[in-house]
């Protein structure tokens, strides 16, 4: 088990870290800004991500990722994918899921837009100091001159694993874009492909009062990940524990939490973003009425943990009583599972 401490920066190297909203490092690129919350150092090449917040109107050129996989949620306006031919219009809560191999590109369309970008198999962060600059503030600004030209494309494609579309002459506009549909694909496939998801839709699993939502799945990432996203009500803390094999990260989408780390305890709000890597004990209690939070997993080894723990679940809102908890099926699996109970919940004194 670990027991560094927990710090507040983008790290160098791999380590449990906390970054709170609009922290890490941040590039301009066109009227946008990609603010880097991982990437190969911090995590150790296991994954990374950005959040990428820009003005109506900004977009991203037709491209692919050989070998990568990219996972986009939705966090703030309206984002028109382009994705393997197919246009779609995201909104908040939606979820893209983009196998190595497919081409796709995307336009801002809301006045005010921000997504999350994780990356696994390949570090993609790696392309915006290329294409951008260094950003001083938080936001993108509500004009800017600042433009990439082919060249970067060119230089980007040779530091990451991103293959710009050949016909792309220039960078993208508006017009190649075509007309979009909302999302309507509400079923997470059994097999390696790109897909949409529309907000409030997965897998759903019910553990207790909280419902947990499978967007990526092994079969989909061919066991290299999985996302979950995770809504609950004002409640107690889990039991802590660590894993011994593979990476949890959580991003918080709305409400607020408690979280505790290598026994330091923070509270994470909307945008906050907390790493905690194979060998970190840690635990969680939610703290508001409703609390999302959207959680990457690498590998995907840990999903039968979410399978057994909970009951397949045909709502979308958890319910005002609480469901069972499946911990003797847990209890009857853990020597299949990647999971080290170190603790009883509720043991923190601040409880």
């Amino acid at each position: 088990m670990t027991t560094s401490t927990l710090t507040t920066h983008l790290p160098k190297e791999k380590m449990p870290y906390l970054l709170r909203r609009g922290e890490g490092e941040r590039y301009l690129f066109g009227n946008q800004v990609a603010t880097i919350i991982a990437n190969e150092q911090s995590t150790g090449g296991i994954f990374a991500a950005a959040v990428i917040g820009g003005a109506k109107g900004q977009s991203f050129p037709l491209h692919r990722h050989e070998h990568t996989f990219e996972s986009i949620y939705v966090l703030e306006g309206r984002l028109q994918l382009l994705l393997d031919g197919q246009s779609h219009l995201l909104l908040p809560g939606d979820y893209a899921h983009i196998a190595p191999g497919t081409e796709h590109a995307y336009r801002m369309i809301g006045h005010r837009n921000n997504f999350i970008s994780y990356s696994i198999n390949g570090d993609i962060t790696a392309i915006y100091p290329i294409l951008g600059e260094h950003h001083p503030y938080i936001e993108y600004p509500p004009v800017s001159q600042h433009t990439y030209e082919e060249q970067q494309l060119r230089q980007a494609e040779q530091q990451a694993d991103i293959v710009f579309h050949k016909s792309n002459d220039s960078i993208a506009t508006n017009n190649e874009f075509p007309s979009y549909s909302l999302v309507e694909n509400n079923h997470v496939p059994n097999e390696v492909t790109s897909y949409v998801l529309e907000s409030g839709e997965g897998i759903r699993l019910l553990t207790g009062d909280q419902l947990h939502r499978l967007l990526a799945t092994q079969q989909t990432t061919g066991g290299e990940y999985i996302v979950v996203a995770s809504d609950g009500p004002k409640g107690d803390e889990i039991v802590s524990h660590y894993h011994e094999h593979h990476t949890e990260t959580f991003f918080c989408t709305r409400g607020k939490m408690t979280m505790w780390a290598n026994d330091q305890e923070v509270q994470l709000f909307p945008g906050d973003f907390l790493h905690v890597p194979a060998g970190t004990v840690h635990s969680y209690r939610l703290d508001d009425h409703f609390t999302q939070v959207v959680g990457l997993l690498v590998s995907g080894l840990f999903e039968p943990f979410f399978r057994l723990l909970g009951d397949e679940y045909e709502h979308h809102m958890f319910p005002n009583e609480a469901g069972a908890v499946r911990m003797d099926r847990v209890m009857a699996n853990m020597d299949k599972l990647d999971l080290k109970v170190v603790a009883p919940p509720n043991y923190h004194q601040s409880n």
